[in-house]
């Protein structure tokens, strides 16, 4: 199974639904349709030149080669996990945050590409809704667990996390200029930080309340201290962690799966 983050489905992510459905099968209609492509083309060049605005729409919507949007789905999908932690409107502004943002600074790299190193990629750009899905690596870096899966050739470690850096890297690598586009997303991170605190202050903060809670009722199964220790090292609260564990029946997978989710 290819997803690492929380349960399969797209049980209450309404609007990763709507981005691996809608764009996925416009993609696969303009493969049947390639005179049609032209006019979804992310050309900077047009938008400069002959004012063509709506390139900037267009252009950053559906993706005209099948391998990005084979691999922008997928990492989608696993990144529903935010829908459902932070709920839709705020996942909804981060992503709309993230793709106008992200055009001002692919204007801004063509730009400095051209001017410092004669590189013109003005043209070359690819299409398709792909800042946003770079961007969305800055909270999966900072907020999801690390869980160790396996091991292979010793010190090196498969994590749930492994799998989709990988096709993250894959991405990254599908095209020659696709690198503007993979740093200009990284400039969600800035919105992501104003839209949503880290997951560590954010547990502190309930954290007394949390110990207070602890002290008014006895733990109606006893928890290993070892297993609630390593979901605090990934950022959780004592209080969710015991919750977590006691919910899940002191399996440490289920309840990082179950703190993922709530």
């Amino acid at each position: 199974m290819f997803c690492s983050t929380g349960s399969s489905g797209l049980y209450k992510a309404p609007l990763s639904k709507s981005l691996l459905l809608v764009p996925s099968s416009l993609s696969l209609l303009l493969a049947l349709l390639p005179h049609c492509q032209r006019f979804f083309l992310y050309d900077l060049q047009a938008v400069k030149d002959d004012f063509q605005i709506w390139r900037l729409i267009c252009g950053r919507i559906i993706c005209l080669d099948l391998k990005d949007t084979f691999c922008s789905s997928l990492l989608i999908y696993n990144f529903r996990i935010f829908e459902r932690r932070y709920g839709s409107r705020k996942f909804a502004s981060f992503l709309l945050g993230s793709w106008v943002l992200s055009a001002l600074i692919d204007l801004i790299l063509v730009e400095t590409a051209w001017y410092c190193f004669g590189i013109s990629a003005s043209r070359n750009l690819p299409s398709g809704f792909l800042a946003p899905v770079f961007a969305l690596f800055v909270p999966f870096y900072c907020s999801i667990p690390r869980v160790q899966v396996a091991h292979i050739l010793g010190p090196l470690s498969i994590t749930n996390k492994t799998l989709i850096y990988i096709l993250g890297l894959q991405l990254f690598t599908s095209g020659s200029y696709i690198w503007i586009v993979a740093i200009s997303g990284l400039g969600g991170m800035i919105n992501w930080n104003r839209l949503f605190p880290p997951l560590r202050q954010r547990q502190n903060v309930n954290y007394r309340d949390g110990q207070q809670s602890e002290q008014q009722a006895s733990p109606p199964l006893e928890v290993s201290e070892e297993q609630v220790a390593r979901l605090m090292e990934m950022g959780f609260s004592r209080g969710d962690a015991l919750e977590a564990l006691r919910a899940s029946n002191n399996d440490l997978n289920v309840a990082t799966n179950f703190l993922l989710q709530h």
